[in-house]
């Protein structure tokens, strides 16, 4: 099945493609309805159905998506093995396809070179664009993954990427199926219906990740932050995070928001299999939140009738409470980072006296940031264009009355 083609003139529908996006789920879906009907459902199918699941979700989203199209991580061989095998299984096409296609989607995202544009429509993101033959010109098509055709494990799955499909993603759990004496059953759970239900969470991050959420770090595209899309699509729902941040190998920035992609490079780091785990520092991350939230700021001043003078003091205030928010950020992870380098090298004194001075660090940060927030709250307050359309006199005290140091 070929899943590859930029959006620009005029496109022939693919045959292959369209048939096998058509039928896979009538086979899945009833053909497994008519079989748990008749020959009833056991944990053999139930247990095949997962383990499916998590390898094809886990090789495409931690295996195409973080290591081979954006390099967030390096791995050890078995690892990518696994992730060229299972990947194929998923039925989203040779990694160096879909590794160029993403590659083209985050450099033109939201224009006719992004090859699921969510401008033409959820149902064309989603999965429409699928159902095209891909138009690029052969001796170009692959420019933006030199990379990918130098790895000969990559080539080889992009070669022989048919039959791989076929043996991991139908055989391999009509096999397993028939260790049980239910040879079909692990066909209709492990094999169709498993693929038609990871499509379908891959396809999410397209369409409903480009339509639905908040836009926290960049204002820049239509890719935004979902929680409630991390647990179906293995913790691709943070997309605005992914899109301003590529080269991080989280998603879910924080501990508890969903990203099994990430808690699966965890988990294989801790054995060795990874390594080079790439980070965006906590600082520039910040610097980008607060610029969006400044530029939420700014438009909400634009739209309210002040004077200048006025408008100017509290640009001033805003801006002077923005660059004491980061210059705490900075001395903070700064402090933090000298003394997990150093501290065995230290006596329990100087511990001591470190831990005290951190302490003082992570408050003056944590009162900066409180300080930020009740600014930034009390510009949502400033009424909108009415009748009189004039700023709120008391909102703008509560955001002088803020002292800066």
């Amino acid at each position: 099945m070929r899943q590859s083609s930029l959006a620009k003139g005029n496109k022939q529908i693919d045959p292959v493609n369209a048939s096998f996006i058509t039928l896979t789920p009538i086979i899945g879906i009833l053909g497994t309805i008519w079989y748990a009907k008749t020959y009833g459902v056991t944990w053999v199918e139930l247990a095949i159905f997962v383990f499916m699941y998590l390898a094809t979700g886990l090789s495409i989203t931690g295996g195409y998506h973080r290591y081979y199209s954006h390099r967030t991580y390096d791995c050890a061989r078995p690892v990518q093995l696994f992730y060229l095998a299972f990947g194929a299984a998923a039925v989203q096409n040779s990694v160096l396809n879909w590794g160029s296609d993403h590659r083209y989607h985050h450099r033109f995202v939201d224009t006719d070179e992004d090859p699921y544009n969510i401008l033409k429509g959820a149902f064309y993101a989603h999965m429409g664009w699928i159902f095209y033959k891909d138009d690029r010109d052969a001796a170009t098509r692959f420019d933006n993954v030199p990379d990918l055709l130098k790895d000969r494990w990559v080539m080889f799955q992009h070669r022989h990427y048919l039959p791989i499909l076929v043996l991991f993603g139908f055989i391999l759990p009509a096999l397993v199926g028939a260790l049980a004496g239910r040879p079909l059953g692990g066909l209709l759970w492990g094999g169709f219906l498993r693929v038609v239900v990871v499509h379908h969470m891959t396809w999410f991050i397209n369409s409903l990740a480009h339509l639905w959420g908040a836009r926290p770090y960049s204002l820049k595209d239509t890719a935004r932050d979902n929680w409630w899309l991390g647990p179906f699509t293995f913790g691709e729902g943070y997309h605005n995070f992914h899109h301003k941040f590529q080269a991080d190998y989280r998603n879910g920035l924080r501990w508890y928001q969903f990203d099994m992609a990430k808690w699966w490079i965890n988990v294989l780091y801790v054995f060795g299999l990874v390594t080079k785990m790439r980070r965006i520092p906590e600082p520039i991350i910040l610097k980008a939140k607060l610029a969006v939230e400044m530029e939420a700021v700014a438009r909400r001043l634009a739209a309210a009738i002040a004077s200048e003078r006025m408008w100017a003091k509290v640009q001033y205030r805003l801006e002077m409470g923005r660059l004491r928010l980061e210059t705490a950020m900075i001395s903070y992870q700064a402090a933090k980072l000298e003394y997990r380098h150093r501290k065995d090298a230290w006596s329990s004194e100087m511990r001591r006296q470190w831990a005290e001075k951190l302490e003082v660090y992570e408050a003056d940060f944590e009162e900066a940031r409180a300080r930020w927030r009740a600014m930034v709250k009390a510009m949502h307050r400033i009424p909108q264009p009415s009748a009189h359309g004039l700023l709120s006199f008391t909102v703008v005290l509560d955001i002088l009355k803020y002292r800066l140091f």
